[in-house]
């Protein structure tokens, strides 16, 4: 009985570690490195698009390195002329859609806000250097930038345009870090599946046979 409790106890201990943990987004991008990481906690996948190479990890620890294959063109005509497959058509509500519409967009717009407000930004910077033909161009631009940097405070110091004065040009860098707690997301998933019309949904996504009628 003993080992029971003590598994059951283990088990609760693990369920409650990994929703206290964060889920994390990183990215660090610029002319020489393109890296990014998605993952729980320390443990995710990390891509390196410069290299073409992805890692997963596991509490920081690397399992396994992978390839990032690009999908060539002859591939990509291969997928194009593959026989399909016959498939029944179905026939799919207008009206239903109309009606659902207006839910899906009130909850999806609830949802996008209740996650935004918990986001938490560890570390954001970003520089922009740019220029335009003319040097009165590339002013403008700068004048914008000083303006959203009054309305924006908060940016200043994070996100910083640099004018290149002497012709075209363009690059950018970027550094961000941002982390989201793992048991608002799973709560505030299940109150959106709870609000939504599960039901519904589902018989719009698969519709009806030709043939077939609806059930009002």
């Amino acid at each position: 009985m003993s080992i029971i409790l003590g598994i059951v106890i283990l088990f609760i201990a693990l369920i409650l570690g990994i929703l206290l943990m964060q889920l994390h987004f990183r990215i660090k991008w610029s002319s020489e490195r393109k890296w990014i990481f998605v993952g729980l906690g320390r443990s995710g996948s990390e891509f390196d698009m410069v290299e073409r190479i992805g890692t997963l990890k596991l509490f920081g620890i690397t399992l396994k390195h992978f390839q990032l294959e690009r999908v060539s063109e002859d591939e990509t005509r291969v997928e194009k002329h593959k026989p399909k497959k016959l498939q029944k058509k179905r026939r799919r509500s207008w009206k239903q859609l109309q009606q659902l519409l207006p839910i899906l967009t009130k909850e999806f717009l609830s949802f996008s806000k209740r996650i935004l407000s918990v986001l938490v930004i560890e570390e954001l910077r970003g520089e922009i250097r740019a220029g335009f033909d003319s040097p009165s161009d590339t002013g403008v631009a700068f004048g914008y930038y000083q303006a959203a940097l009054a309305v924006a405070p908060g940016v200043v110091g994070r996100l910083q345009f640099v004018p290149v004065w002497e012709g075209p040009s363009l690059s950018a860098s970027a550094r961000a870090a941002i982390a989201l707690p793992f048991y608002k997301l799973l709560w505030r998933t299940v109150v959106l599946a709870w609000r939504l019309p599960l039901r519904d949904i589902y018989k719009l996504a698969i519709g009806t046979k030709k043939g077939e009628h609806d059930v009002q």
